[in-house]
């Protein structure tokens, strides 16, 4: 276990990870977004993106292996061209960028994404290279823009489960150039394999049960309960990194 972390944080991020995963399985969004503003007020700061993002594409790639058939791979070919291009370029950012300003960054997108809807980026297919290297860029600064991700792509599917798995390959891709270029750039993922193989493992099972999840807790159950915690850690992340 990391020497920063204490045991009753580490078990609770190993539950919040099924909790987490249970929602975006059911509810196809939002579960990301919330398990990282849990990790931001848990975990040291540098480490926040690269391990939820390892955590991320674990539970993404889960996703995306149990819907593999609905997956668009035609669109998932121009999406990888610019994520590679936004990774590179904002993950120089990420590792010049201070912990005071990392945690505002943070908390100023979690509380974004509590409050205001995801803004389109751009419309139409041919836009895809474009919208994955903004995304790409910001996913390795503040971490969760699936819901940018979703957004634009939601219009495009008929079929739900489509969706679903698109969006999960998608993010898998991001997620995977983010630890292969936070590895690069010096981050030791070592310490931090144990509590993300104990994520990925709780993470994979909130999938499996998802539906059960939003059958006993419907969408306008979760969603205001979601926002509730978003506000709190974001308000809690820029009170520290302004004056903290």
């Amino acid at each position: 276990m990391p020497e920063s972390l204490n045991l009753a944080s580490f078990f609770f991020l190993v539950g919040v990870s099924y909790l987490t995963s249970a929602i975006t399985a059911a509810l196809g969004i939002g579960g990301g977004i919330t398990l990282l503003a849990i990790m931001a007020n848990l975990l040291p700061i540098p480490a926040v993106i690269p391990v939820h993002g390892v955590v991320q594409l674990g539970s993404n790639l889960g996703r995306a292996s149990l819907l593999r058939r609905h997956v668009d791979t035609r669109l998932l070919l121009w999406f990888a061209l610019g994520s590679l291009l936004g990774s590179v370029l904002g993950g120089y950012l990420a590792v010049n960028l201070t912990g005071q300003w990392l945690r505002v960054a943070m908390g100023a997108f979690i509380l974004y994404s509590a409050w205001l809807p995801a803004v389109k980026l751009a419309s139409g297919r041919r836009a895809l290279v474009g919208i994955a290297t903004v995304t790409s860029f910001a996913g390795m600064v503040v971490g969760g823009v699936a819901p940018f991700i979703f957004a634009v792509i939601k219009d495009w599917f008929d079929d739900r489960k489509a969706l679903v798995g698109t969006l999960a390959a998608m993010v898998s891709l991001q997620q995977g150039l983010k630890m292969l270029l936070f590895g690069f750039l010096g981050f030791t993922f070592t310490p931090w394999l144990m509590l993300i193989a104990l994520m990925i493992a709780t993470g994979y099972l909130g999938t499996l049960t998802g539906r059960i999840f939003l059958e006993r807790a419907p969408a306008r159950v979760v969603q205001p309960i979601l926002k509730v915690v978003l506000t709190v850690m974001g308000l809690r992340l820029l009170y520290l990194g302004i004056w903290g």
